[in-house]
């Protein structure tokens, strides 16, 4: 019986900035997207006959509503054929925090399929069918540190030397991604009209020169001018974190998890250790290249 175990990793924007709206409803996006060392893990069992089956250990849903049922469905599609496989889901990422648990799922679901499938795709051809599913899926994919563009599914490699440790801080209280967008839209009309940009080439610079202090005035995510009013939470967590020693805090995508950087891991531990004092779920993390 064929087994494989597949990690998938959250995510953070180091960069986020909504550029337009989509006639088709979707947003154009600039952002820096980076996988950090928080992951669930999938387990994938191939079986006999055709069936597919989602143990989550009741942490979620395992019908339709799940990116993993519906990554293997999109899978198989792509495929034009199907093979028996059980998934259980082990769950880390929180969920509806901007960490792109769901997307990371759906994802690691299509990079075990594919290896079970004898590498029937190519990266370039999972990242097309998880663009079918949602606009992280392909970042998520590929991992690492990028520039997307687009929907999200336009990417290039961008380089990350900041030798630097991560805090996540997550409240109790989630926030819906469409909710997110539809609140962007109406502070900014639809993005009819063109908007001051902040500068993303600082950002990219500072980054390949490992400069964290550099960096950090230039990490930007537009979703904080209209979460934080809603999630008084996520300046609470930025505060607390630049108090004790981040040297930038942020909401990561549509929040409302918020990261910090730090330049050694003992004063991450120092600060995950007050956040979890002051109520949120707090992790020490790494970049995942």
């Amino acid at each position: 019986m064929e087994r494989i175990e597949e990690q998938a990793f959250a995510k953070i924007n180091l960069y986020l900035d909504v550029t337009g709206k989509r006639p088709d409803g979707y947003h154009d996006l600039v952002t820096v997207m980076q996988s950090v060392s928080l992951c669930d893990t999938l387990t994938l069992t191939r079986t006999a006959g055709e069936g597919f089956a989602l143990d989550t250990g009741d942490a979620l849903p395992a019908d339709d509503s799940n990116l993993v049922t519906r990554a293997a469905n999109a899978y198989f599609a792509a495929a034009g054929t199907r093979f028996g496989v059980s998934v259980r889901l082990e769950k880390h990422i929180p969920m509806q925090a901007g960490l792109g648990g769901g997307s990371a799922d759906a994802a690691a679901t299509l990079r075990a399929l594919n290896t079970l499938d004898n590498n029937r795709f190519t990266q370039e051809q999972l990242c097309e069918i998880g663009a079918r599913i949602g606009a992280d899926v392909p970042f998520c994919v590929v991992g690492g540190t990028r520039l997307c563009r687009g929907i999200g599914e336009r990417m290039e490699h961008a380089e990350n030397n900041l030798g630097a440790t991560l805090v996540l801080a997550i409240g109790a209280e989630g926030v819906s991604t469409p909710q997110a967008f539809r609140a962007l839209d109406a502070r900014y009309g639809d993005f009819r009209e063109g908007r001051d940009e902040p500068s993303l080439d600082a950002l990219l610079c500072a980054m390949r020169a490992g400069d964290a202090k550099a960096a950090a005035p230039h990490f930007q995510n537009l979703f904080e001018t209209v979460i934080e009013p809603l999630r008084p939470a996520v300046v609470r967590w930025k505060e607390l974190l630049r108090a004790n020693g981040a040297l930038a805090a942020m909401m990561s995508g549509s929040g409302p998890a918020v990261w910090g950087l730090f330049a050694d891991r003992a004063a991450a531990e120092d600060a995950a250790q007050v956040l979890r004092a002051s109520g949120a779920d707090a992790y020490v993390c790494a970049w995942q290249a």
